[in-house]
């Protein structure tokens, strides 16, 4: 199956390249479009200077992607409901996100509120080596 976008969910830490890479696979035959978002689920960000970090690394992690990246995203919330919304707005037929196998992540995981809010495919990658 070929996708037109694919939204790649990172968190910013050394396994969103693993995560872009999975996205890139997918989207190399169909010469997809490629998104990349960052949703901060903790907090509200008041310094603007967090603001401008977050972006460079987005765009860090766009450049060294190897594939041309339409656009890099940072938004606040609910992972699953940011997610769905941009799934909706941005003709999303493809999202990327990892999941690693923890007792945390078996007892707080996105996945299940992703699999029953997002209308678009999903690649749940194991980000556990």
């Amino acid at each position: 199956m070929s996708y037109q976008h694919i939204l790649v969910a990172v968190d910013l830490s050394d396994a969103s390249k693993a995560l872009i890479d999975k996205a890139i696979e997918q989207a190399k035959s169909a010469n997809s479009r490629l998104s990349i978002v960052y949703v901060e689920t903790d907090h509200i960000r008041e310094d603007p200077k967090e603001e401008q970090r977050i972006q460079a690394q987005l765009q860090t992690l766009a450049n060294e992607s190897g594939y041309p990246v339409a656009e890099t995203l940072s938004v606040i919330g609910d992972l699953h409901m940011k997610v769905a919304g941009l799934v909706e707005t941005s003709g999303i037929d493809l999202v990327v996100c990892g999941h690693h196998h923890t007792l945390i992540s078996r007892l707080f995981s996105s996945v299940p509120k992703l699999v029953n809010h997002v209308k678009a495919d999903l690649l749940i990658v194991n980000l556990d080596e």
